[in-house]
């Protein structure tokens, strides 16, 4: 593993502190959020000595646990929101190792990566499906056990004290993993970074040790395509015993192995469909996993019966529309969605809600700097 020096100053330059207030102040949600990025934005200049003192000697604030639901995977998540000035420091600590992680970072790995993500991937296993041959004829889909709860900070110190020669920065670094008691916090901007990190060497020894030819990954969850059943048996083996051995991390009990969808000689569909991402990827088209679906249809219904469509619900309904553009789904979409709502009008509805909001945040600007 490469190593690096000097980041430090990297870290507290000025490009990386303007880069990193501007990111870390964008798509605040609630009202106090809002207000105190819209602050911090604004006054960033007079702020900048005290933030860059707190990025140089970082410490993390207390904070409470929050319950949310994730409506894809279906299960409660316990997620920690930091402080606006938290992320921050967020922000300036990936805009340093960015380069660095993206370098050696694996090409076909999606989750949570600038220029990557779901789309990409789908279109990425498309590409190879159309290719065909006999290495797509069986599919190993697997994922880790826990995986954001269960990272090591013991291995994951391990591995930045390799890569990390600067003793300054790297007790940042270090400081930062010990926000929680185990594992990466959900919330945080670089617990995703330091996800697809923490695998980057499982990433390499698929590739270069076990030779898989079509593998990808999002995050945890991990798809290879194969010709023959058994050797995916002994990979999935192999990956299992490298988890636990190199990552201190434990394969879910449900991965599988099955044969690939295809079309036979009378054009009736055999074996089965990939499900992954949202998606079920079939030999011949691509369509939306059932429940998302059911739940874009559903959501159209009720809007349909509604005076008037929140911000939420219209930014919800745009998202299951970018789903729905990219997969053969055209005939549900027609059926069930397109008499129910007009989409022209919920892209209106969104920008005005923008705009008033950034008028109220102007204005509440305008009284903090009088209250001064």
């Amino acid at each position: 593993m490469k190593s690096y020096n000097h980041l430090m100053e990297i870290y507290l330059s000025d490009d990386t502190y303007e880069i990193s207030v501007h990111d870390a102040c964008l798509g605040k949600h609630s009202h106090r959020r809002q207000a105190r990025a819209g602050y911090i934005r604004e006054h960033k200049d007079e702020l900048k000595p005290e933030l860059i003192e707190y990025a140089r000697h970082f410490y993390n604030k207390p904070h409470r646990p929050k319950q949310i639901y994730d409506g894809v995977r279906r299960k409660q998540r316990t997620i920690i929101v930091p402080y606006i000035e938290e992320q921050v420091v967020h922000h300036m600590i990936v805009n340093t190792m960015r380069p660095i992680w993206l370098s050696s970072m694996y090409e076909h790995s999606y989750g949570s990566i600038p220029g990557r993500g779901a789309h990409k991937a789908k279109a990425r296993i498309e590409r190879w499906i159309a290719k065909g041959g006999r290495d797509m004829k069986y599919c190993l889909k697997m994922d880790i056990r826990k995986y954001f709860d269960s990272v090591s900070h013991s291995v994951l110190k391990r591995k930045l004290s390799e890569q990390i020669h600067d003793a300054e920065f790297l007790q940042v670094m270090l400081t930062l993993v010990d926000a929680t008691e185990k594992g990466l916090p959900l919330g945080f901007y670089t617990s995703q970074w330091l996800a697809n990190w923490y695998l980057e060497g499982l990433d390499h020894f698929i590739k270069e040790d076990l030779r898989a030819r079509y593998y990808v990954r999002y995050m945890d969850d991990m798809v290879i395509f194969g010709g023959n059943k058994k050797v995916l048996h002994e990979m999935r083996r192999r990956i299992s015993e490298y988890l636990e051995t190199e990552l201190e991390l434990e394969l879910k009990g449900d991965w599988q192995v099955f044969l690939f969808d295809y079309v036979d000689k009378n054009g009736d569909h055999r074996g089965r469909f990939l499900d992954f991402l949202g998606f079920r990827f079939y030999r011949d088209r691509t369509t939306l996993r059932r429940q998302i679906m059911l739940k874009a249809t559903r959501k159209a219904a009720r809007l349909r019966k509604k005076h008037y469509a929140n911000v939420y619900d219209c930014r919800q309904m745009l998202s299951y529309l970018g789903w729905i553009d990219c997969t053969d789904t055209y005939g549900m979409y027609k059926r069930y969605i397109k008499p129910n709502i007009s989409f022209r009008r919920l892209r209106k509805n969104i920008s005005r809600y923008d705009k008033k909001r950034s008028s109220e945040n102007v204005e509440r600007s305008r009284e903090c700097n009088k209250a001064e």
